[in-house]
Formats: structure tokens, C-alpha cells, sequence
């Protein structure tokens, strides 16, 4: 089984701060372990690597400094370009191109702004049937200079539920209403919007007596808590304003991270990939153009041994364990698509 949760922040104290780079940093010293030979990352297809690339620029690093097997991300980058047929991971893999210092219109040959901005379809004004894959696109589109069309936004705002959030399947969660609103802002929508403020009060309604947030509301749990706090940034909220009995998210953040600078969950690869972001005070969109800078004295030794993707040694066994796990919790199809 994975390590036990460290009951303290490892570095922080209440009321902690953004950026939290230390602890970023040690996060990405996790991620490196999980880069593969083809020079991507994790085990669970272009999505994680994506992910991983916007945490080593989030955290200042370069991520054209890693490399296994003579191979990068960019070289991982390049290999896959021509699979990302759809506007979602077309959309993820230009974010990774702009935090890597490529051109997202040639990349490996394959333009992928122009294969992401061409599933919009007029009549729905959607990237994409769903709220979080449609959300990615626009957040990925604005933040390389295309503008969203007013379609766009109307889709979000037509999406919204009632309760003021959004979600994947109809039903109102913190991962999908996080990535919505960055969204939102992106496209320039001022966060005194009553659209934005809504959003805002249904994921202050939702926060766990921990600090955290879980999905639909479940258990608290990083990688959630990790996107909410990237939309607070993204809107210009202080996360640190979001205190339940005297802990706030990034505190409840900090209390999970593990030795090796793991986050605990299904996949800890996964949810370093998304705390990694919400440490260094980064949204997700802004992640990808964080200024690059010498990493906290004493961190980011020599690289440790490739640990795979990030499961530990001992849990479940295989791919297929892991989609058991998932189906038991009723979170694979959440997984699918932030996957993709």
C-alpha cells in the first residue's frame, strides 16, 4: 500500500502563503521519478505527461531539462502530436508546447491550435459536448492569443447548474467548476460577473471541514483541492481567505505532501501533477508561461530512480486493479477525461 498521509504539513504553516515554492519544488523531484523512456511521464497516456510539463514550468523549472533515455518532453511532445486528433488533448498538448518554448503550430509538423480551434461548433458554441473539455480548450486557445468566441462563453454560462457550479455529467462538482471559471477568465470575463460569483459561492458552499474540497463533494482530496485553488488564483481570490477552522486549502495541501514529494490518491502521479500547480500559486493556464529560475538552495539533487507511474510498489496490481478501484469509487469516468 502507498505510504500513510503525514498528519502536518511537511513546510508551511497556517495561513500559508502563495507561492510555496519549496514544497513545489519537491513535488517535481516526485514527478521526475515517473519520466518513462520515450520521455513522457506517468503511465496513463498523453494526459499525464501534459500535466507533468505544466508542473515543472509552474514550479520555475525548465522541463526541457528532463530527460531519460536521451529523450525530453519535447521529444514526447513531437511523438504523440499527430494522435491529438481531438480538441481536447490538442488543446492540453499546445499548453505543454508554450511551457516547453515550442511553437503549438508546428509541432512535430501538426498545428495543434488549429486542430483544437476547429471543433467549435457554431451552432452549440462548444469545443466540445462536455463543460471541462470544452473549458480546457478555451482556457488553452485564450492563453495562446486566440480569442473565445461570445458562443463560448454562452455555453458556460447556459451550463451553469442552479447551485452555481458545473459539472461533467449534469450534476454540479468542484474539479469541473474550477476549470470552468478559468475559463471564463480567460475569455475575459471580470470576476465581479454574477456567472463567476456564483461559481465562486458553490465551491466556498462545497469546502470540507478540512480545508479541502473533494469532488462532488466526496472526501477531500488533493488533486480537487489542487484545481480549486488554481481557479481561486485564476479569479484573483487569496486561497488563503478560505479558512475552515483555522485551515485553509494550501495548508491542507502542504499536510498531504509525503516525503518523496508525493501526493497521496488513486495515482500519485496524478495528483502531484495537479498540486504541483496550485503550490506555486499558478492557474492552469498560467502555469505554462511561469518565468524560469534556479530552483531553493539544497533542492533538486541528481535524479532518483524512475518509479513508473507513480503507483507505489505493492498497490493494486496492473491498469485493471486501478480501474476497479475507480469504478468502486464512482470516479472513473472523472478520470477519463481530466486523462485526456
Amino acid at each position: 500500500m502507498a505510504a500513510a498521509i503525514v498528519a502536518a504539513p511537511l513546510l508551511g504553516v497556517s495561513a500559508a502563503p502563495l507561492p510555496q515554492r519549496p514544497a513545489a519544488v519537491l513535488g517535481v523531484e516526485y514527478i521526475r521519478g515517473t519520466q518513462q523512456p520515450d520521455g513522457g511521464f506517468g503511465g496513463f497516456g498523453p494526459g499525464q505527461s501534459m500535466d507533468a510539463i505544466y508542473a515543472i514550468r509552474a514550479a520555475g523549472l525548465d522541463p526541457n531539462d528532463f530527460a531519460r533515455d536521451g529523450k525530453t518532453p519535447a521529444d514526447y511532445l513531437r511523438s504523440v502530436a499527430p494522435e491529438a486528433t481531438d480538441a481536447g488533448p490538442a488543446a492540453k498538448a499546445a499548453l505543454a508546447a508554450r511551457a516547453l518554448g515550442m511553437d503549438a503550430r508546428d509541432v512535430g509538423g501538426v498545428d495543434l491550435v488549429a486542430v483544437a480551434a476547429a471543433a467549435f461548433d457554431e451552432e452549440t458554441g462548444g469545443y466540445a459536448s462536455d463543460v471541462f473539455t470544452h473549458s480546457i480548450v478555451v482556457v488553452a486557445l485564450t492563453r495562446l492569443g486566440i480569442p473565445a468566441p461570445t458562443e463560448a462563453i454562452l455555453f458556460l454560462r447556459d451550463a451553469q447548474e442552479d447551485n452555481g457550479g458545473w459539472g461533467f455529467d449534469g450534476m454540479s462538482d468542484a474539479d469541473t467548476t474550477a476549470i470552468a471559471l478559468q475559463a471564463l477568465t480567460g475569455a475575459g470575463v471580470p470576476a465581479a460577473d454574477s456567472t463567476i460569483a456564483a461559481g465562486i459561492g458553490y465551491l466556498r458552499a462545497q469546502q470540507g471541514l478540512d480545508g479541502g474540497w473533494g469532488f462532488d463533494p466526496e472526501e477531500s482530496n488533493a488533486s480537487s483541492t489542487a484545481y480549486v485553488v488554481q481557479a481561486l488564483i485564476a479569479v484573483g481570490e487569496d486561497p488563503s481567505s478560505y479558512d475552515v477552522n483555522g485551515v485553509d486549502p494550501i495548508d491542507y495541501l502542504l499536510g498531504l505532501q509525503q516525503a518523496d514529494g508525493s501526493f497521496p490518491g488513486f495515482d500519485p502521479a496524478y495528483a502531484t501533477n495537479q498540486a504541483v500547480p496550485a503550490l506555486a500559486g499558478r492557474s492552469f493556464g498560467s502555469a505554462v508561461e511561469t518565468p524560469i529560475s534556479p530552483p531553493p538552495p539544497g533542492q533538486f539533487a541528481p535524479a532518483p530512480p524512475n518509479t513508473g507511474t507513480g503507483l507505489a510498489a505493492g498497490d493494486a496490481a496492473g491498469h485493471a486493479g486501478l480501474a476497479t478501484l475507480l469504478v468502486t469509487a464512482g470516479l472513473l469516468a472523472a478520470t477519463r477525461r481530466r486523462f485526456a
